[in-house]
């Protein structure tokens, strides 16, 4: 059988056209078979797993804060707010054709919550600093906290919240809307994304600002923290007294202003006062008066039994502020009560009778001992918290019932006095006394107790 050289001719041709390279073709698939739109949750990322919002949500881009912040407390607000937010796809991808909706979970720090509670921590941490201190200038300036000291306990307490931003953090839910055009998946809401990922963080500056009302809020309406003081027991002098704080006035209207002062109302703790602006003083007597945070002490002249009365309202802070002191025992060496406040640092002293190891007079207890005892007028005994608690002549303790009482109620000294005249509110005035000159009109002193720390001497 021949072969046909047309057909081997058309063979060549083949080859030639092609290049000497021997090809075998089979028929193009339709447009529609080449094209496969890509899955829109490859380019957001996996599902359902918390992610850190670093600069994007999968392959979408987010932006940071411009710029940066002025502030110690703004930049720890701003470094906490970056490390801290993080996104979550919640479930997989909706598409339908060239759109798809894919909703999204973003966790940011709040600073709302990180405020809550701030005051009462700022106030905790203010007390301890109180208790710490020794000298009220380390705290107060003005009446006021120091503005150094609440900087200070603010960025303590701010710092240690920032330790643990993930319970401060607020969800922001939304949906990313998609379309596919131009070969890829398009971010329709892309500013709305943007600014969801930024919260209240826009611009770095505003960390700052934002450091600057947590501040404010934290160091609102603190309430007054007085310093404690307590005077040790053997101490033969207490602080010495603020010459500031000393003052003379004639105007009630001074006094008035004073006693609104955030130490003078921590002092008086709610407590009725003897003293007031309409009282009857003396003409042309002068009001002396002495506040610091330990100490409230009102001096003034009425009219009185038709004669001149001196008042001296005291509150104080500690009972041990509440002293006796003895001179002497020889009569020679006796001082003044002015050589007495001068040597103790007292803002206020009183003189009282003689005294001396021998004297036959009264149940003698001083720095916790019982020293005398000649049960023959009434006493007033003075405890640790600055009580009075008395004893009468009349029903006098034995020797070792008054060593008990001293021992059970925590008693420091006594005062051998009397007569008592009033006793809890009642009147106990005696129709006669040896002492203290009751049916006579005489100059004469006393002390009392009108609440907790709170006394009048008149």
């Amino acid at each position: 059988m021949k072969r046909s050289k047309r057909g081997l001719g058309w063979l060549l041709a083949l080859l030639i056209a092609v290049g000497g390279t021997l090809v075998f073709l089979r028929s193009a698939p339709t447009a529609s078979a080449l094209f496969r739109r890509p899955d829109p949750q490859e380019m957001l990322g996996p599902a359902d797993t918390v992610q850190p919002l670093t600069d994007s949500v999968g392959t979408y881009p987010v932006p940071a804060p411009t710029g940066t912040a002025g502030t110690v407390d703004g930049q720890a607000l701003l470094d906490a707010f970056l490390s801290s937010r993080s996104y979550q796809l919640l479930g997989p991808c909706v598409t339908e054709g060239k759109k798809a909706e894919q909703s999204l979970r973003i966790s940011l720090l709040d600073p709302a919550l990180l405020g809550e509670g701030l005051n009462a921590e700022l106030a905790a941490l203010l007390r301890e600093r109180v208790e710490a201190a020794e000298k009220a200038e380390e705290i107060y300036e003005n009446g006021t906290f120091r503005a150094e000291l609440l900087q200070e306990v603010f960025h303590a307490a701010l710092a240690a919240r920032l330790q643990t931003p993930e319970n401060y953090l607020r969800v922001h839910d939304l949906s990313l809307s998609l379309s596919y055009s131009s070969g890829m998946w398009q971010l329709n809401n892309a500013q709305e994304l943007a600014d969801a990922a930024l919260g209240a963080f826009g611009q770095a500056a505003q960390a700052d600002e934002l450091a600057a009302s947590l501040y404010d809020a934290a160091t609102a309406d603190l309430p007054y923290m007085p310093l404690h003081y307590r005077i040790e027991e053997n101490a033969l002098a207490g602080p010495t007294p603020n010459p500031d704080c000393f003052g003379v006035t004639d105007d009630p209207a001074v006094i008035t202003e004073l006693l609104q002062r955030p130490e003078a109302q921590a002092l008086i703790g709610g407590q009725e006062l003897v003293w007031n602006a309409e009282l009857e003083l003396f003409p042309n007597s002068p009001i002396r008066y002495y506040l610091d945070d330990s100490l409230l002490v009102l001096v003034w002249q009425e009219v009185e039994a038709r004669g001149v009365g001196t008042f001296s309202e005291v509150f104080i802070q500690d009972g041990s502020q509440f002293r006796r002191l003895i001179t002497s025992e020889h009569w020679e060496e006796w001082k003044t009560t002015t050589d007495f406040a001068q040597a103790t640092n007292a803002v206020l002293a009183s003189g009282a009778d003689y005294f001396f190891l021998g004297r036959n007079c009264g149940i003698g207890v001083y720095q916790r001992e019982l020293f005398h005892y000649v049960p023959t007028c009434d006493i007033c005994y003075v405890t640790a918290d600055g009580d009075m608690l008395f004893s009468y002549v009349a029903t006098a303790p034995s020797e070792e019932e008054a060593r008990r009482f001293v021992a059970d109620n925590d008693v420091v000294f006594s005062l051998c006095f009397g007569p008592v005249l009033i006793d809890d509110g009642v009147d106990v005035t005696p129709d006669f006394y040896p002492w203290g000159e009751v049916n006579e009109e005489y100059a004469r002193s006393a002390i009392g107790m009108l609440g907790r720390h709170h006394y009048l001497k008149m």
